[in-house]
């Protein structure tokens, strides 16, 4: 399913909100209106905001890290931010206007168009180039995540995530089909969760009504080689291939195959509370690097054993495109050297990625990953979700340039318009030229 919250959170500028807009981005450096076109380059002092997104797992080691960077560089402090996924972007937005966005900002590529067609970060291209960040040691699909539409780079990845397929095991060995073999086609797939429905126990279905979530349709369009998107950022798939799309769900829909709409609406947020952590489904796409979480959930509940595999491949190969989060630095940062110096800590220090452990997707620097890879004493499903990231990456994973409007213009009517096929309020064809109307006018 789509773990995307089905309701807008509401912009909320508490106090701490309304704090962080009065702070200045960062201080004791060179202004990044300076060096924009530069290498960065400059002393190492003073103090730099720090912002990112996650929970208390994922704070703990954040702040862990920042701490690190702070004992091995002394005269250096870090004023931090921290939010969940949604509430974060909501704060970014607002600091935004006031030009108050911390130095070191943590940015998606889903994300990243909005910022930058505003002028708001800073092209950190010459900054590579000279290795005042160093790239050397992440694949050059993943660092291609950090790109905006013109070709610039404007966050350096430090974890990359992807999507996967994951199956409960033990359901489907009592529904007779088992788990299938890696390089399934997508035909293959729809056939296979068609059969797996009759052995199914009561109460338990095949898998998420997938029909509105990104993830999917990403999958599906590149593995078909239809691009996402036009050059000029509108759609660049066509309403009959989505109408293609659309009714491969709503037929599995019909079939009793997916959990049925007014159940999927209810499904709690996150993919360790869904309905694959909670036993429900037998299969649902969920990230890479949620397995581990939903196993615990799962096993808590006695409901089985989870695996992961890549999407289903199709005529131009394999869909799984690579979704990286890294630190970028913004146009209003009076800290340049601090923040870059920061950036290439928290990339390429072996200890730091060691102490975060790919919390936030794979580590994208390849020798801190093998070094997680052979330690003894990692857990086999993260040993899992890391070894599915190499082979995603060995296998020259597909660039998505998600233009500005992303989130706002084409997800929420995405879910929206296949909800309304979904629940029979429309056709999808009628859904189909609703979505296209709503997303071409205000994408790009």
């Amino acid at each position: 399913m789509n773990w995307t919250k089905r309701r807008s959170a509401k912009l909320l500028v508490t106090g701490g909100v309304a704090a962080a807009m009065l702070l200045a981005g960062c201080s004791g450096g060179t202004k990044a209106g300076e060096v924009a076109s530069t290498d960065g380059k400059g002393e190492v002092k003073g103090k730099i905001a720090v912002a990112w997104w996650g929970g208390d797992s994922r704070n703990a080691k954040t702040n862990a890290v920042i701490d690190m960077f702070e004992k091995n560089t002394p005269g250096v402090t870090t004023e931090r931010q921290s939010a969940d996924f949604a509430k974060y972007f909501d704060r970014l937005n607002v600091q935004a206007s006031s030009k108050s966005l911390p130095c070191a900002v943590q940015m998606q590529g889903r994300q990243i168009n909005d910022y930058t067609k505003r002028s708001l970060l800073v092209p950190l291209d010459d900054m590579i180039a000279a290795g005042t960040i160093d790239t050397s040691n992440i694949p050059p699909a993943v660092l291609a995540a950090g790109k905006g539409t013109d070709g610039k780079t404007y966050f350096v990845p430090y974890g990359a995530a992807y999507d996967s397929v994951t199956f409960n095991k033990s359901l489907a060995e009592k529904a007779g089909v088992g788990v299938p073999d890696a390089d399934y086609t997508w035909d293959e797939f729809v056939a296979y969760l068609k059969k797996a429905k009759a052995g199914l126990p009561e109460g338990k279905y095949v898998i998420g009504n997938s029909g509105g979530a990104t993830g999917p349709i990403n999958a599906w369009t590149q593995a078909n080689g239809i691009p996402m998107f036009s050059d000029d950022g509108k759609l660049g798939f066509t309403k009959e291939q989505l109408t293609e799309f659309w009714n491969i769900w709503i037929d599995l829909q019909k079939a009793g195959v997916t959990v049925p709409p007014a159940k999927a609406a209810e499904q709690p947020v996150g993919p360790d509370q869904g309905y694959l952590a909670t036993g429900d489904v037998m299969v649902d796409f969920i990230p890479g690097n949620a397995l581990f979480n939903a196993q615990k959930t799962l096993t808590g509940r006695k409901g089985g054993d989870l695996t992961s595999l890549t999407y289903p491949v199709g005529s131009a190969g394999s869909g799984n495109a690579i979704f990286a989060s890294g630190f970028g630095i913004s146009t209003n940062c009076d800290n340049v050297p601090t923040a870059a110096a920061f950036i290439n800590f928290f990339t390429n220090d072996p200890a730091a990625g060691k102490l975060f452990a790919s919390d936030n997707g794979a580590a994208t620097n390849s020798k801190v990953l093998q070094e997680q890879l052979d330690d003894a004493s990692l857990p086999p499903l993260k040993k899992q979700e890391l070894t599915l990231y190499q082979k995603i990456i060995e296998n020259d994973p597909p660039v998505i340039a998600f233009p500005p409007g992303f989130n706002a213009a084409f997800q929420q009517s995405f879910l929206r318009n296949y909800d309304e096929a979904s629940f029979g309020r429309k056709t999808v064809e009628q859904a189909v030229d609703a979505f296209f109307t709503e997303t071409n006018s205000t994408l790009g």
